[in-house]
């Protein structure tokens, strides 16, 4: 193993996950997946290739757990039913046989669920909000505009939202519970909760979509019973040993009285406490605002996300998961500095997957950089 990588290649601990190194495959959505929310070959042969390359921990893309509702993506992984079972089973056994553990980010798109949109389902949210004004389309090419059509919905209308009662936020935790005891019928390692990013979860933790006047509504803590409830949930419905992990933001760019640092750091900790085995410490970018997506969470600095790392790491015993355009010889130092435990990668994978086995070989000069063009991202 290379001597110069030795915290970054070291053996770690998440929960029950003895992970190889500290190297974790970030989430991002491949569109791998069939329209019907099953698992496909070309999704299976993708992972199989990033645990392959030597990675310790996959983060599954994004994943609806109440499928089809909160889908945020036309090909997107399903885990609301047992049907699914099958493919997710293959995928964790071909991920396992390289080594590398796996865990299903679970998430309710919220009123980021075009695919509820698409379908002309209406679209839960904490409370109802009016809409906002977009710059996106002016630096969108054509073509990425035609991606866009269907986001009218059926009746030319764009998306509907409704404000969600007692029985809906019922509703929804119980399928998240649902969707973790798939996840780990399926031997997944664990599960991640994406409480970031825009998505349902988050809109309850920010105070910019979150104006209720229940007990879901106004303190930070009161914010945070929602994603608090599902945690207590997925416990309740899995395994001692399967591990529970949660995305969150530690701000929200642009976005008037939005989600900030503080915010987090109160959460993280009542997080901890229901029984989280990590903490993945992202940020958001109102993408009303097109520059905001370079901001947050694709964000253009970088290191751009380590100081928000460093104060949860501050804040909270469990481990934590830094993220955000940093380059091994950065992560190596800050995991060194104890500034978080693990190091998330994502577009660096897509540009070279066999990047951790070339770090572990000596070899850091072999790898295939990623050049920030973004055409992943298009």
């Amino acid at each position: 193993m290379s001597q110069t990588y030795t915290h970054l290649m070291s053996p770690g601990r998440i929960g029950a996950m003895e992970l190889r190194n500290r190297i974790v495959l970030a989430a991002m959505g491949s569109n791998f997946a069939g329209e019907n929310g099953h698992c496909t070959e070309r999704l299976i042969a993708y992972y199989e290739a990033q645990a392959r390359g030597g990675a310790g921990l996959l983060v599954l893309e994004t994943s609806a757990a109440c499928y089809p509702n909160g889908a945020t993506m036309p090909n997107m992984i399903g885990f609301s039913r047992d049907e699914f079972l099958p493919g997710l089973t293959e995928l964790a056994e071909r991920v396992h046989r390289h080594g590398a553990k796996i865990v299903a980010q679970l998430c309710h798109g919220g009123k980021m669920a075009q695919e509820d949109t698409a379908a002309g389902r209406d679209i839960p949210m904490p409370s109802l909000m009016k809409p906002g004004f977009s710059d996106m389309f002016n630096v969108l090419t054509r073509e990425e505009v035609g991606h866009f059509i269907k986001a009218a919905g059926p009746d030319g209308k764009g998306p509907q939202y409704y404000e969600m009662a007692q029985q809906h936020i019922d509703e929804t935790i119980t399928g998240f519970a649902r969707a973790a005891a798939l996840a780990e019928k399926a031997g997944f390692d664990g599960v991640e909760l994406h409480a970031g990013h825009g998505y349902l979860i988050a809109g309850f933790l920010s105070p910019y979509t979150n104006r209720r006047s229940d007990g879901y509504g106004g303190s930070r803590e009161n914010r945070a019973r929602f994603l608090l409830e599902i945690i207590a949930a997925v416990r309740e419905a899995t395994s001692d040993d399967f591990t529970v992990m949660i995305r969150l933001d530690a701000r929200e760019y642009r976005v008037e009285n939005g989600i900030e640092l503080e915010d987090c750091l109160v959460t993280v900790k009542l997080a901890e406490k229901a029984g989280v085995d990590a903490i993945d410490v992202s940020a958001y970018g109102n993408t009303a605002h097109a520059i905001a997506f370079t901001e947050a969470p694709l964000v253009h600095e970088p290191g751009g996300f380590i100081d928000f790392a460093r104060a949860v790491k501050k804040t909270v015993q469990v481990p934590v998961i830094g993220v955000g355009r940093v380059e091994p010889e950065v992560g190596e130092q800050s995991i060194a500095n104890g500034d978080f435990d693990f190091l998330a990668m994502g577009r660096k994978l897509l540009a070279d997957p066999e990047l951790p086995n070339k770090l572990a070989a000596g070899n850091p000069e072999a790898i295939r950089p990623c050049i920030y063009c973004y055409i992943c991202v298009s």
